[in-house]
């Protein structure tokens, strides 16, 4: 039986892996069947009110290679969106990170990616408006 992302990502708030090294990051299984590896999932909270539900996650695809990391990007966001939406928040942000080098010293580079929720109901990538 396969389990839902979703389910298994509650599961990853529930042991706080959010500042846990990347090692002791989850690995998930997406409809593809890509692994990716989740270090945590949680609600932030914005000044202005809003809020968001934000996941961050290990990506084997350099930052620089934003094709790839886009289409990356999207396959998760077709499984986060579920969480996003029985959170009950119009926003998602799905954060990327990259890491090279071995042993003690590694370098990483981030990129996040938001997703809101329009007045018609339908989800939109703010990305798509730097275009």
């Amino acid at each position: 039986m396969r389990c839902r992302l979703a389910s298994i990502l509650i599961l990853v708030v529930a042991f706080g892996c959010g500042g846990k090294s990347v090692q002791d990051s989850k690995l998930f299984k997406l409809p593809s069947g890509k692994q990716i590896k989740v270090n945590g999932v949680g609600r932030m909270d914005f000044p202005n009110g809003d809020s968001a539900l934000v996941m961050n996650y290990v990506t084997d695809i350099p930052i620089e290679d934003m094709v790839a990391l886009r289409k990356e990007v999207d396959e998760i966001w077709g499984v986060f969106q579920k969480d996003v939406e029985a959170a009950q928040l119009k926003t998602g942000i799905i954060r990327a990170t990259h890491v090279e080098g071995s042993g003690l010293v590694k370098t990483g580079k981030g990129y996040g990616f938001v997703f809101e929720k329009r007045d018609d109901g339908r989800w939109h990538s703010l990305e798509d408006d730097k275009k």
